[in-house]
């Protein structure tokens, strides 16, 4: 009796919600140039987040360059597990007036060095997305 008690909780508690950490953002290292090979300071640098779980959510984080270089630290979240499949995806957007926009997409952690090309025109000045959106699906 005491052993279908046993076995009837751990089932019922395998089928239930369980805490687990997700990394919400990755660690990012980022070195900014031109095409001559120097620093770029000033750039706008963007990281976007999807998350896939039942909807698309889309957050932005921004930061711009110093000495060519941009940070981002690694984030955690403790979850809960209900069911769902919880997918985090990552890009990274770095623009500058008078250079060509470029996006990146980014796995886990990662150490970047990114070449800017410029435009023809310095006084074009391409932006990265930074509104929050939120698709329900």
């Amino acid at each position: 009796m005491n052993r279908a008690i046993f076995l009837i909780t751990f089932v019922i508690s395998l089928t239930g919600c369980f805490p687990y950490i997700v990394m919400t953002e990755p660690k990012i290292n980022l070195i900014v140039k031109d095409s001559d090979g120097r620093l770029v300071d000033q750039a706008h640098v963007v990281l976007t987040t999807i998350l896939k779980d039942g909807k698309i959510t889309q957050t932005y984080k921004s930061q711009y360059t110093e000495n060519g270089m941009a940070y981002f630290d690694i984030r955690k979240s403790l979850t809960l597990n209900m069911g769902t499949n919880r997918q985090y995806f990552w890009s990274i957007c770095i623009s500058k007036e008078g250079y060509k926009l470029q996006t990146h997409t980014i796995k886990d952690q990662s150490n970047l060095e990114i070449h800017l090309e410029k435009l023809q025109d310095s006084e074009v000045n391409q932006k990265c997305p930074t509104h929050i959106r939120r698709v329900e699906r």
